[in-house]
């Protein structure tokens, strides 16, 4: 497998978050379920193609922000989730 080729932001698809607008709870009151969806604008070599929007399960988003966390490699806030494992004793 060779290396990854160099990337251009001007070129290709890109989905990037919209500032302007912020992350929108979505509640489905028929199936009592809820959702999260996270605005984004599509572009394709630097031209804008439209809107768009990444739906989220509650789940997903909770992993999300979990993982969010240890990329910034800093605490912003305790974990929304429990740990599954027990703690040794």
């Amino acid at each position: 497998m060779g290396a990854l080729p160099e990337y251009d932001r001007a070129c290709g698809w890109r989905a990037e978050r919209v500032p302007a607008r912020p992350v929108m709870r979505v509640i489905d009151v028929q199936k009592q379920d809820t959702c999260f969806d996270l605005p984004l604008m599509i572009t394709f070599n630097g031209h804008v193609q439209g809107p768009a929007y990444l739906r989220l399960e509650v789940d997903a988003a909770i992993d999300l922000v979990d993982e969010l966390n240890l990329a910034l490699d800093t605490r912003v806030r305790e974990p929304v989730a429990r740990s599954c494992t027990r703690p040794a004793t």
